[in-house]
């Protein structure tokens, strides 16, 4: 009920106050999204967000939430030890396809840069129509 961002934030406060982690979310010309997609969208951050508390050893993470008229831009990047996607990708892991499948769901796309030692930009773009 009281939004993307504000739900982002408070899942954010918890994992903050249980793991250390270091947490921000910044948010561009917010505005409400039919209630299915911010639930997707929740869903999405939250998986990337277990990813990076359970294999990262980051110690800050950054949320972006970004609105414009036709495309809505979510973007997670830790400053954790990184990953080679490829690699990640051929081992099955069920978080990464997971985010995965929202995404396209969603009719978006996802975009992973992240290498061994320099952390892991995660960008989801969807769609509004």
């Amino acid at each position: 009920t009281e939004g993307l961002a504000s739900a982002l934030r408070a899942r954010l406060a918890a994992v903050e106050g249980r793991s250390g982690l270091k947490t921000e979310v910044l948010v561009e010309r917010e505005r409400r999204l039919p209630i299915r997609i911010e639930e997707e969208l929740y869903r999405i951050a939250q998986e990337g967000l277990n990813n990076v508390v359970k294999h990262a050893q980051a110690t800050e993470v950054q949320i972006q939430l970004k609105y414009d008229e036709n495309t809505f831009l979510l973007e997670m990047i830790d400053d954790g030890k990184g990953f080679d996607p490829a690699v990640a990708h051929r081992s099955g892991g069920f978080g990464l396809q997971g985010i995965q499948e929202r995404v396209q769901q969603l009719g978006g796309t996802l975009s992973i840069e992240s290498s061994p030692q320099r952390g892991t930009h995660l960008s989801a773009r969807i769609p509004l129509e």
